[in-house]
Protein backbone atom coordinates (compact mmCIF):
# COMPACT_ATOMS: atom_id res chain seq x y z
CA UNK A 1 0.00 0.00 0.00
CA UNK A 2 2.93 2.62 1.18
CA UNK A 3 4.74 1.48 -2.24
CA UNK A 4 1.48 2.28 -4.02
CA UNK A 5 1.14 5.84 -2.80
CA UNK A 6 4.72 6.38 -3.55
CA UNK A 7 4.61 5.42 -6.58
CA UNK A 8 1.47 7.70 -7.40
CA UNK A 9 2.73 10.78 -5.87
CA UNK A 10 6.15 10.50 -7.85
CA UNK A 11 3.59 10.25 -10.73
CA UNK A 12 2.08 13.48 -9.59
CA UNK A 13 5.28 15.16 -9.37
CA UNK A 14 6.27 14.05 -12.98
CA UNK A 15 3.52 15.52 -14.17
CA UNK A 16 4.16 18.65 -12.21
CA UNK A 17 7.69 19.06 -13.68
CA UNK A 18 6.26 18.44 -17.14
CA UNK A 19 3.67 21.24 -16.69
CA UNK A 20 6.46 23.67 -15.95
CA UNK A 21 6.37 23.46 -12.26
CA UNK A 22 9.38 23.58 -10.00
CA UNK A 23 9.49 20.07 -7.85
CA UNK A 24 11.87 19.71 -4.85
CA UNK A 25 14.83 17.64 -4.95
CA UNK A 26 13.87 16.24 -1.41
CA UNK A 27 10.32 14.83 -0.30
CA UNK A 28 10.07 15.60 3.32
CA UNK A 29 6.95 13.47 4.36
CA UNK A 30 6.58 15.38 7.69
CA UNK A 31 6.36 19.20 5.78
CA UNK A 32 3.93 21.33 5.69
CA UNK A 33 3.31 22.37 2.24
CA UNK A 34 1.66 26.59 2.18
CA UNK A 35 -0.44 26.84 -1.29
CA UNK A 36 0.83 29.94 -2.81
CA UNK A 37 -0.97 31.41 -6.25
CA UNK A 38 1.40 32.89 -8.60
CA UNK A 39 -0.91 35.64 -9.76
CA UNK A 40 -1.08 36.28 -13.20
CA UNK A 41 -4.91 37.71 -13.19
CA UNK A 42 -5.60 41.41 -13.82
CA UNK A 43 -9.07 42.43 -11.91
CA UNK A 44 -10.91 41.11 -10.09
CA UNK A 45 -10.16 38.04 -11.40
CA UNK A 46 -6.52 38.72 -9.13
CA UNK A 47 -8.65 38.51 -5.86
CA UNK A 48 -7.02 35.29 -4.34
CA UNK A 49 -9.59 34.00 -1.90
CA UNK A 50 -13.28 33.60 -1.69
CA UNK A 51 -13.61 35.91 1.57
CA UNK A 52 -11.49 38.92 -0.31
CA UNK A 53 -13.37 38.64 -3.20
CA UNK A 54 -16.59 38.67 -1.06
CA UNK A 55 -15.20 41.90 0.71
CA UNK A 56 -14.35 43.24 -2.26
CA UNK A 57 -17.59 43.11 -4.37
CA UNK A 58 -19.81 43.64 -1.16
CA UNK A 59 -18.27 46.50 0.45
CA UNK A 60 -14.92 47.31 -1.01
CA UNK A 61 -16.61 49.11 -4.29
CA UNK A 62 -19.23 50.62 -2.42
CA UNK A 63 -16.88 52.20 0.19
CA UNK A 64 -15.97 56.24 0.14
CA UNK A 65 -13.56 57.44 -1.91
CA UNK A 66 -9.28 57.35 -0.82
CA UNK A 67 -9.47 53.54 -0.73
CA UNK A 68 -6.99 51.02 -1.19
CA UNK A 69 -7.35 46.88 -1.65
CA UNK A 70 -3.47 45.07 -0.65
CA UNK A 71 -2.79 41.51 -1.70
CA UNK A 72 0.06 38.97 -0.85
CA UNK A 73 0.48 36.20 -3.48
CA UNK A 74 -0.64 34.38 0.17
CA UNK A 75 -3.97 34.80 -0.41
CA UNK A 76 -3.09 37.70 2.73
CA UNK A 77 -5.39 40.48 2.32
CA UNK A 78 -6.83 43.92 3.85
CA UNK A 79 -8.33 47.05 2.37
CA UNK A 80 -9.28 50.54 3.76
CA UNK A 81 -11.13 53.48 3.02
CA UNK A 82 -12.50 56.53 3.80
CA UNK A 83 -9.02 58.17 4.41
CA UNK A 84 -7.91 61.88 3.88
CA UNK A 85 -5.88 60.75 1.24
CA UNK A 86 -4.99 58.33 -1.24
CA UNK A 87 -1.42 57.97 0.32
CA UNK A 88 -2.84 57.28 3.82
CA UNK A 89 -5.47 54.67 2.14
CA UNK A 90 -2.57 53.04 0.38
CA UNK A 91 -0.65 52.50 3.58
CA UNK A 92 -3.37 51.80 5.91
CA UNK A 93 -4.44 48.91 3.55
CA UNK A 94 -0.22 47.81 3.12
CA UNK A 95 -0.19 47.73 6.90
CA UNK A 96 -3.45 45.48 7.15
CA UNK A 97 -2.35 42.88 5.07
CA UNK A 98 1.24 42.94 6.45
CA UNK A 99 -0.51 42.24 9.84
CA UNK A 100 -2.33 39.24 7.81
CA UNK A 101 0.94 38.10 6.10
CA UNK A 102 3.13 38.19 9.11
CA UNK A 103 4.40 34.48 8.27
CA UNK A 104 4.94 35.47 4.49
CA UNK A 105 5.62 38.82 3.95
CA UNK A 106 9.45 38.47 3.35
CA UNK A 107 8.79 36.11 1.17
CA UNK A 108 5.48 37.03 -0.51
CA UNK A 109 5.01 40.51 0.06
CA UNK A 110 1.76 42.57 0.50
CA UNK A 111 0.96 44.82 -2.58
CA UNK A 112 -1.37 47.39 -3.86
CA UNK A 113 -4.18 45.74 -6.10
CA UNK A 114 -6.76 48.80 -6.53
CA UNK A 115 -6.95 52.20 -5.45
CA UNK A 116 -10.01 53.91 -5.50
CA UNK A 117 -11.48 51.22 -7.95
CA UNK A 118 -8.83 51.15 -10.24
CA UNK A 119 -6.88 48.34 -11.12
CA UNK A 120 -2.85 48.17 -10.16
CA UNK A 121 -2.06 47.55 -13.42
CA UNK A 122 -4.47 50.10 -14.88
CA UNK A 123 -2.11 53.24 -13.60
Amino acid sequence: MKSGIFIASILLLVGCASQGQTVPAVIDKDAVIEPVIEQNAAGEASIMTNPALKSYREEYVNATEHKAFAQSESGAWSWKSNRTSIGYAIDNALIGCQRNNRRYEEEYPCKIINIDGVWAKEH
